[in-house]
């Protein structure tokens, strides 16, 4: 049995533990992470291929600083890995700018939401009528009851290899990274936390739990109200006009069409049309229980929706994966300290949107683990609107 010690323990090294990790170890900080699994990896929620990256954000006004802070530092980790890249002859994108639009009724969240956003942070959207949207995009067919939002800085990031650059980066600056090792328990050690694992025991001043799905488990007398919901990704070949969805001609597209009903599409960079629906799949509350078939149904559903909306995309399919979001009740993300440990941070943005924020909530969690505080209103974010009047009156430990 082994016995280490750091500044930080990160359980849970997907988009945001690996990002944190970077940001942390850069910093000096002594980092101890630890994965349940080797990632990157398909078992949790930073895989896909690619992954919307957007500054108007529709969600909420609160999200845009982070959001365009998060480009910056995705281009700082580009420019991070460029010397290793270039010397093995790989590529150092990670982020690519391919425009996108989020199509429904004038009065339906995205188009509202991000008319709202970039109001208040005066920023440039587009409003585009059907007509309009046929015109750029002929592979497009809207309602005429639907309008386009279009922002032209939206694009795709690439999941798997930004979470490896976080990783690879982390390592550089001294992370001392354990995969394939899951924590089994912690408790609070004097003024710093006590980690077990099958391997050994790790101390450290702070911990940051950001396992994903996972957090609940390690959290678990906060019984805080995150479900875990069943999603399903489609690769399509287009049926017609490939070169129509290739990203020089296609925008990342949304499509509300149904109310409060949406699917995404991604361009075509190789490898096919990503679609797949946003929320509506199936509860649980066990990572372990999460059914990772692709039924018939799920593909029919797809088809369904996106037939009279983007026709020549109903091709064959050539692959999918089944993934999962980790949601709170209002689908804002979940970044604050635990009630009853100024030194344990939970970390967990997703909900379903949080990938494209991995490289901005790195530097949050190690402004709050270093400096005791965060750069941004994180009053969204706060888990005293999680917690039960039981929970936040006996603040009890794990």
């Amino acid at each position: 049995m082994g016995n280490k010690s750091g500044d930080v323990i990160i359980v849970g090294l997907g988009a945001h533990g690996s990002a944190s990790a970077w940001q942390l170890a850069k910093r000096g900080a002594s980092v101890i992470g630890f994965d349940a699994f080797a990632p990157p990896h398909r078992l949790g929620s930073s895989h896909g291929d690619t992954r919307v990256i957007r500054q108007i954000y529709a969600e909420h006004p609160d999200y845009v600083p982070m959001m365009l802070r998060s480009y910056e530092v995705w281009r700082e980790l580009e420019a991070a890995i460029a010397d290793d890249a270039r010397s093995n002859g790989g590529s150092t994108e990670l982020l690519r700018i391919v425009g996108g639009v989020s199509v429904g009724r004038p009065e339906s969240d995205s188009v509202v939401g991000m008319k709202r956003s970039a109001k208040e942070h005066d920023m440039e959207v587009e409003i585009l009528d059907p007509d309009e949207i046929r015109r750029r995009w002929p592979q497009f067919q809207p309602r005429d009851n639907m309008v386009g939002a279009y922002d032209s800085n939206s694009g795709v990031l690439f999941p798997e290899k930004c979470v490896a650059s976080h990783l690879d980066q982390a390592a550089k600056q001294g992370a001392d990274l354990h995969y394939n090792e899951p924590v089994r328990c912690w408790h609070p050690d004097g003024e710093g936390v006590r980690v077990f694992t099958d391997r050994g025991e790790y101390t450290a001043d702070q911990i940051v739990f950001s396992a994903g799905a996972w957090n609940n488990e390690f959290v678990s007398k906060l019984k805080l109200p995150l479900r875990l919901e069943r999603q399903v990704l489609f690769w399509f070949e287009p049926a017609s006009s490939p070169e129509l969805f290739r990203p020089e001609n296609s925008p990342n597209h949304s499509w509300e069409w149904s109310p409060g009903k949406g699917f995404y599409c991604q361009p075509d960079f190789g490898g096919g049309v990503k679609a797949a629906f946003h929320h509506h799949g199936e509860m649980f509350d066990d990572p372990i229980d999460l059914d990772r078939t692709v039924r018939e149904s799920d593909e029919s559903s797809l088809r369904s929706a996106i037939s009279g909306l983007v026709p020549q995309l109903n091709g064959r399919i050539m692959k999918s994966a089944v993934c999962l979001y980790t949601d709170t009740p209002d689908y804002h993300f979940l970044l604050d300290w635990h009630p009853g440990h100024k030194n344990v941070i939970i970390c967990s943005p997703c909900s379903g949107h949080g990938f494209k924020f991995s490289a901005v909530v790195g530097e949050i969690v190690a402004d709050m683990a270093m400096k005791g505080d965060a750069r941004y209103d994180m009053t969204l974010f706060g888990i005293d609107r999680l917690l039960s009047e039981e929970s936040q009156s006996q603040c009890p430990d794990d």
